[in-house]
């Protein structure tokens, strides 16, 4: 099992790695052509869409991942069948409405919210491609679950090449400069590239569960029971999430900016520092995916060592990685926005925020946990309670103190989502939080950061060694104070599986 986990968390991780470059440069070639401001513009229209997949999905891919894991790591093919129907019903009903919902209130959204009429069609054509979005949410969910990650890599990989080559051809030569047609050509693209994922994943569904036979098993309580919960507290966290996305560019014009001058530092921050800043965190993605189906399964099996083995191991492990990370950004922040978006506020931006790298990271580790454990309820309560605070800042902050008000309201509803998140892992996996491990992690990185700001960082050249070396000098601080250990990395060694791991393998899909 260990083996398997490793190579589909490498594998993942490498695709998405793939996946977030390209999209990475995608936003970089989109934030040159369409400047700070229209990037705000387009990132008040994918939240407003944001929002109807949350409504369209309604809980429906953690309760099918959590479902599918459990029925699986029991051995109840049929349940597991039963549990994957149930919840692509569910989201079909949902994300019908939510399409219908944002394709109806399209005009009066943009003039109201967005302020820009252009914004209308963009969101019309959003609101159809809901459906689509929602059902192919739940199936990467369902194969996440049952450790079908080679689907999964093909489809994804499909899917962000249809996405980039559509949207690229309909920039070029279709879009030209306007607004809306420049919307309509990225909505567009990630619509093509969903059907492509549909089309290849629910194919593969049909002849996995073909064969396996109905037995009476019945899932719509188990999924309601999560579902529900889930939905409303996704609803209240999603539009929570959403006016405080629609508060920034608001707050900041009460702060004494122009509307074009609000959207460009809203666009700055959310469309150009905050893509660099989370992209490194592609391995928490892979892995907070891979650990629910192991943590769900291990608890239904009664494995409480193995949960907190994993948990442990994770937590020391990521933790290190998002330090290191930290340290990265903050040491190369202003060459990086400079380099990448022509933009020295991008890199002022990048540098004030990449501490907070620590608390991100970690918290998305840490959620993936929970969910794992059957905790998705306390996390959706504890986001739900630090959105509330997030729009409630805002409102006090942002009027008073423009973008030094929206960072610390940033970084207090993180630091205090994570507190919350953290101590909700430790009483479920039974473990205590190591904070000395902590503390020589990041007296390691901060010793590597100081070190190497020293150095000169002129040009790409000496930008690419100034990162060389400060990741093997950080990396052997963290050996030499045992923040990273022999017997912490063994953790993820695998194992040579026994015959009896091969024939249980063979009897589950």
């Amino acid at each position: 099992m260990r083996r398997s986990f490793l190579r589909h968390t490498l594998l993942l991780t490498a695709v998405h790695l793939a996946i977030r470059t390209s999209a990475l440069l995608f936003h970089i070639y989109l934030s040159r052509r369409i400047g700070a401001a229209g990037m705000g513009r387009l990132q008040l229209v994918l939240t407003a869409s944001g929002f109807a997949l949350t409504l369209g999905v309604s809980g429906s891919r953690a309760a099918c991942m959590n479902l599918t894991a459990a029925q699986r790591g029991l051995g109840r093919p049929s349940a597991m069948k039963q549990a994957i129907v149930s919840s692509l019903s569910y989201c079909a009903l949902f994300s019908v409405f939510a399409g219908m919902l944002l394709f109806i209130g399209a005009e009066t959204l943009a003039a109201g919210w967005i302020r820009d009429a252009d914004a209308a069609p963009v969101l019309r054509l959003t609101g159809l491609c809901v459906p689509l979005h929602c059902t192919v949410a739940v199936l990467y969910g369902c194969f996440t679950a049952r450790g079908r990650i080679r689907p999964l890599v093909i489809t994804e990989l499909t899917e962000q090449a249809v996405d980039i080559f559509i949207t690229l051809a309909a920039l070029q030569l279709w879009a030209g400069a306007d607004f809306s047609r420049i919307g309509l050509a990225v909505i567009g693209g990630s619509a093509a590239g969903a059907m492509c994922s549909l089309c290849i994943l629910g194919a593969q569904l049909l002849r996995d569960l073909h064969p396996i036979p109905n037995d009476g098993s019945r899932m719509l309580r188990p999924l309601l029971r999560l579902t529900v919960p889930l939905a409303l507290s996704d609803y209240l966290r999603s539009g929570l999430d959403t006016a405080e996305q629609f508060l920034i560019p608001y707050g900041l014009r009460r702060a004494g900016g122009s509307y074009e001058r609000s959207m460009a530092d809203y666009g700055t921050i959310c469309g150009m520092v905050f893509p660099v800043l989370m992209f490194p965190s592609v391995l928490f993605i892979s892995l907070s995916d891979l650990l629910l189906p192991e943590l769900s399964g291990s608890k239904a099996r009664g494995e409480q060592q193995r949960i907190q083995r994993v948990a442990v191991s994770c937590l020391q492990c990521g933790f290190v990685f998002s330090a290191v990370i930290a340290g990265l950004l903050f040491l190369l922040g202003p060459q990086l926005g400079e380099l990448l978006f022509h933009s020295k506020s991008a890199g002022a931006y990048l540098r004030a925020f990449s501490p907070l790298v620590l608390f991100l990271y970690t918290d998305r580790l840490v959620d993936g946990m929970l969910k794992g454990l059957g905790e998705q309820v306390a996390c959706v309560r504890y986001n739900t309670i630090t959105s509330f605070l997030d729009v409630v800042l805002l409102l006090v902050l942002l009027p008073r103190l423009g973008v030094t008000g929206f960072f610390i309201t940033f970084t207090l509803t993180h630091l205090l989502n994570l507190g919350l998140s953290l101590q909700r892992l430790c009483r479920s996996a039974r473990i205590v939080p190591d904070l000395s491990h902590a503390l020589r992690t990041v007296t390691a990185v901060a010793a590597a950061t100081t070190f190497c700001l020293l150095l000169p960082q002129n040009g790409a050249g000496t930008l690419v060694i100034a990162a060389a070396l400060y990741c093997a000098f950080s990396l052997c601080l963290c050996f030499i104070t045992d923040a990273l250990s022999p017997e912490l990395l063994r953790q993820f060694i695998p194992k040579k599986k026994t015959a009896g791991e091969f024939s249980r393998r063979k009897a589950l899909i």
